[in-house]
């Protein structure tokens, strides 16, 4: 046998024991691996029956802690209130006594659909992505049984999220990277008045938003939940705005209007706007950070990325504004 047999069947073996933990039936096909830098992720083939996606936590992930236990119950919650997220078939806390003990994983529906960080944006889709924003921003979630994530302290989401990044900076040890320092330093002194505590996704680049086929579009399913948290929604709008500072964002002239106009129906501050999306830059820094570590990626070419994004909004610059 081939090492890329054995390793394929290696594969299949891992995957199939991970099933078995959640107490998804089936027998694996084939696995491949998804994009993504966080959890370790797979689409799994069962042999008559319908694929799934597997989830697993990481030995040592980019934006910890993670659990995924905890992103289960949070996500039938969801599905609950009529927020469009994936069917949770099993989870398992710990998938002990297999190679990955001590891990928890995921196993989710497979869902058909296009994830939008693949092309340009137009503005149907901006509106449908917008409202679904909007949804989980204003859902009531105690009604929705949600009141078991923790509410920020008294000094605000704002201030309990720099303490969670610096934290995870240290470990990484790039907490006095010289493009991290200068983002750091740009926040030192400021902290928006935040509303009364919303549902903050955390993680709404486009590659977590899903469309189904058709016109007009409607979202399919929003993913990765690991980092929803109760706090802010302009922390989620400013992870937008960053994003597009760093040119992640392919949105056409009219989709790009359409989030200057769901922004602005929040009725926050310029101030409380540039905030976030500069504190996003810092957390997007955090991430890129824990990578050279973890991968290996280029510190220097890690920093010239932050270097123009960074100049404009120490420059004022306000988001979706398009290209100067």
């Amino acid at each position: 046998m081939s090492d890329e047999s054995q390793l394929e069947e290696s594969q299949i073996n891992r995957a199939q024991a991970a099933l078995s933990a959640c107490g998804v039936d089936g027998v694996v096909s084939s696995v491949e691996r998804l994009k993504g830098q966080s959890h370790l992720s797979w689409k799994v083939e069962r042999i008559n029956a319908p694929p799934v996606v597997l989830r697993m936590e990481p030995k040592r992930g980019i934006l910890p802690p993670y659990d995924l236990p905890a992103e289960a119950r949070l996500l039938k919650q969801l599905a609950q209130a009529g927020i469009p997220v994936l069917e949770v078939l099993g989870v398992c806390a710990d998938l002990e006594p297999s190679e990955d003990a001590g891990r928890a994983c995921l196993v989710v529906e497979w869902v058909n659909g296009e994830v939008l960080i693949k092309r340009r944006m137009e503005a149907h889709a901006a509106r449908a992505y917008c409202d679904t924003l909007q949804r989980i921003h204003t859902l009531d979630w105690r009604a929705a049984g949600i009141d078991w994530l923790p509410e920020p302290p008294e000094s605000g989401p704002a201030i309990r999220e720099r303490a969670e990044i610096a934290e995870r900076l240290k470990s990484f040890g790039v907490f006095d990277l010289p493009h991290i320092r200068r983002l750091r330093e740009a926040l030192e002194g400021r902290a928006p008045q935040s509303p009364s505590p919303m549902l903050v996704h955390g993680d709404v680049n486009f590659g977590n938003i899903m469309l189904r086929p058709g016109r007009p579009p409607q979202v399919a399913a929003v993913l990765d939940w690991e980092q929803t948290h109760l706090g802010d929604p302009l922390s989620d709008w400013g992870r937008l705005a960053a994003e597009d500072l760093l040119g992640n964002l392919d949105l056409s002239p009219a989709a790009r209007q359409v989030m200057r106009e769901a922004l602005a129906s929040y009725g926050r501050s310029d101030d409380d706007i540039h905030y976030w999306t500069l504190h996003q830059l810092y957390k997007h820094s955090s991430a890129t950070g824990a990578l050279t570590v973890l991968r290996g990626w280029d510190a220097e070419q890690i920093a010239k990325m932050y270097a123009e994004p960074t100049k404009q909004m120490l420059s004022g610059r306000g988001p979706f504004q398009g290209c100067p």
